[in-house]
């Protein structure tokens, strides 16, 4: 009778071939939530925002195709929509998830924000202005100020020698924004880079022997459990909401 196979997979160390450390961040995005609701409210402050049933089902499902892979340090942004992500695809594993809000998704100005923009340009498509130099996101932070706080972020987390997987739970600006930084693309990656809600990002990063970073390597983006080949995504998130706002408009 065969031994049972350990349901975690044992800490391995990553060596590229020049003999440089390899890293990994597995970086998430939180499960579906709902900002507004079928007559095009807003649902409150979108910090306090839950998962819902399909935010929920969606954890689960990355749980059972995350449960074999090792992870020896986890952080979330701390809104609710991302620990409740990380707690539910680590599951029981005995691991804390720490919080770093520098992390936190792109900030819309306080209040009502739909009053007065251009539903198509505005919300549908803004993140296809990122580059443009005021460019803000429904009137709040700046794209150019957002990219530059998460960059800064990534660049302390790669300082910190006590992880070599590392799980993040973040959200679908700050995403666009870690995949920019870590491809070269930029701010383009906002509007170029979708992020599924409850998707998986695999990026390594080999390290020389003085710690100086020597490559970055995106091995996987945007992958899903709920719907591996996208068939049931035609649209962003924000070009979703924007048609909800058109619906309660007519």
């Amino acid at each position: 009778m065969s031994e049972p196979r350990d349901p975690y997979r044992t800490k391995r160390q990553r060596v590229a071939i020049d003999g440089s450390s390899r890293r990994r961040l597995y970086l998430f995005r939180h499960g579906a939530v709902d900002y507004i609701d079928e007559n095009g409210e807003w649902l409150g402050d979108p910090d306090l925002v839950a998962l819902n049933a399909r935010g929920r089902a969606q954890a689960q499902s990355m749980a059972t195709w995350f449960v074999d892979v090792h992870v020896d340090k986890a952080i979330c942004t701390g809104l609710l929509r991302t620990r409740e992500t990380g707690e539910a695809i680590l599951a029981d594993r005995d691991i804390e998830l720490e919080v770093v809000p520098e992390l936190e998704e792109i900030r819309p100005v306080k209040g009502e924000v739909t009053g007065g923009y251009d539903i198509v340009s505005d919300v549908a498509f803004s993140h296809w202005r990122a580059e443009q130099e005021d460019a803000a996101f429904l009137g709040g932070e700046r794209y150019q100020d957002f990219y530059a706080r998460i960059a800064t972020a990534m660049d302390a987390l790669l300082l910190d020698t006590s992880w070599h997987d590392l799980a993040v739970f973040a959200h679908g600006g700050t995403n666009a924004a870690i995949l920019g930084w870590a491809t070269g693309v930029g701010l383009q990656a906002f509007g170029l880079l979708d992020q599924s809600t409850c998707c998986l990002n695999v990026i390594d990063f080999d390290f020389g022997e003085d710690g100086v970073l020597l490559r970055k390597a995106i091995r996987g983006m945007n992958i899903t459990a709920d719907d591996p080949v996208m068939r049931m995504r035609d649209a962003g998130d924000m070009e979703v909401l924007a048609r909800r706002l058109l619906k309660s408009r007519q």
